[in-house]
């Protein structure tokens, strides 16, 4: 299946028949002659397990909180395996949340199972993005399909040529699953069933208050004895119902369905491999992102460098064509200059006596004297003198600001002095001239 941003893909089947002898020890799986995986498996790979590879268990927590969860997950799994905790792969799902405790299936599977397993995928360039148990795949169609009945207490057999799985649920969730080695051609089996089933329901009771089953269910690729189901039934008491695991979709949708779930389910991987796969996802999106700024980088070098040979070329014809008229310029600059000289000497509109005409002109009435006048064509002219009282002054300049022959009041200053008994006020001023019609 695809998965991408528009949705869901079709779900696509397939098979690669292996050819493997049925007693193969699992450390001898790297030396056998595997087709090229690669060329068939694609993208993220989910391994199922077979439920004689792992120590299943469901158990009631007293509690809500994850992390509390993992970690009596950690310790009931120590207690009751027989190899020790470091050398096992755990994992955990929460079957059903209460108020304050939750039912949990834990799941545990020799790591050096895991790390063979591992090995012989990653030798054929294929890596392993999850690992889940094959039975829970089983389960997971059944549910989907609503073929299994929801009561207190159910027991399954699930037959399907690799696991012989006898399993009780309770409300639809599994309870416990015991792997069988056995198969339904030896009447023997019946025997083994008829202790299993006993043997797992009063181990039960004793946790649940289970009621007493009245179906046994077989779910299987092949078709059950009428004689086995017959003696099946007198030894347990228990009636018989078949059903044939052809009914459901492939195994593989099982699985898939549980790989992409939300949901949180079991998860064998080990975290140094999440680790490691998380390494290498980070260097490959380095180097996609180094090589993308060096790419950009480049590109925009280029551009520069193609601006800047474009711009050096203009320079190159506009300091040719400078070249070209800079002695004519020149020779126009001084005669412009001398223009102006001449217009400032000859211009009487900007003169001295002019400059005093306005300024008197636009004396307001009443009590001013001028005491000086200083006139330059670059500085402009700077009064000083006195009034009556400031008023009569800050009227002045505000006059002397609207003037269009001055470019304004600049430093202007009013004090108040008192001489020989009479106070007026002294100002100073300075007015430069405005700048003039073709002059810059």
């Amino acid at each position: 299946m695809k998965i991408s941003q528009e949705g869901r893909g079709p779900l696509l089947q397939d098979q690669l028949p292996l050819d493997l002898p049925l007693d193969l020890p699992i450390d001898q799986l790297e030396d056998v002659d595997f087709p090229d995986l690669s060329d068939h498996l694609k993208g993220e790979v989910t391994v199922a397990l077979r439920a004689s590879e792992l120590l299943m268990r469901t158990m009631d927590v007293p509690t809500t909180d994850p992390a509390e969860i993992s970690d009596m997950v950690g310790f009931q799994i120590d207690k009751i395996s027989p190899f020790p905790f470091d050398q096992l792969a755990v994992s955990h799902e929460i079957l059903e949340t209460g108020e304050d405790q939750s039912r949990i299936l834990m799941a545990a599977a020799k790591r050096k199972r895991i790390d063979t397993i591992g090995t012989t995928f990653s030798k054929h360039a294929t890596r392993i993005h999850s690992i889940d148990a094959r039975v829970l795949g089983w389960l997971q169609l059944l549910q989907d399909a609503e073929q299994l009945d929801g009561g207190a207490c159910e027991i399954l057999v699930i037959v399907d040529g690799i696991d012989f799985i006898l399993a009780v649920l309770h409300n639809g969730k599994p309870l416990i699953f015991r792997p069988l080695e056995t198969d339904l051609d030896d009447m023997e089996v019946v025997d083994e069933l008829t202790y299993e089933i006993s043997y797992t329901l009063t181990t039960l009771d004793a946790e649940h208050d289970l009621p007493a089953p009245d179906t046994l269910t077989f779910w299987s690729l092949e078709t059950i004895p009428a004689a086995l189901q017959a003696r099946l039934k007198e030894k347990t008491g228990l009636d018989i119902k078949c059903s044939s695991l052809h009914e459901l979709p492939p195994l593989s949708e099982g699985i898939l369905r549980r790989t992409i779930s939300p949901e949180q389910r079991i998860e064998l991987i080990p975290a140094e491999w999440i680790e490691q796969e998380n390494n290498r996802k980070m260097r490959k999106q380095f180097a996609i992102i180094s090589g993308t700024i060096a790419a950009v980088w480049l590109s925009i070098l280029l551009v520069f460098l193609g601006i800047f040979k474009a711009r050096d070329m203009k320079l190159a014809r506009v300091q040719a064509d400078y070249n070209a008229i800079a002695p004519l310029a020149l020779q126009a600059e001084q005669n412009q200059q001398k223009l102006k000289a001449l217009k400032a000497y000859t211009d009487r509109t900007y003169s001295s006596l002019e400059c005093l005409r306005e300024a008197t002109s636009l004396l307001p009435a009443g009590d001013i004297e001028f005491v000086s006048y200083n006139y330059s064509k670059e500085k402009g002219i700077t009064l000083r003198g006195t009034g009556r009282d400031k008023s009569i002054v800050t009227d002045f300049f505000t006059t002397l600001n609207k003037s269009e022959l001055f470019d304004g009041v600049r430093n202007e200053s009013v004090t108040e002095r008192t001489t020989k008994g009479v106070r007026r006020a002294v100002f100073s001023v300075t007015l430069p001239i405005a700048e003039r019609e073709g002059e810059a």
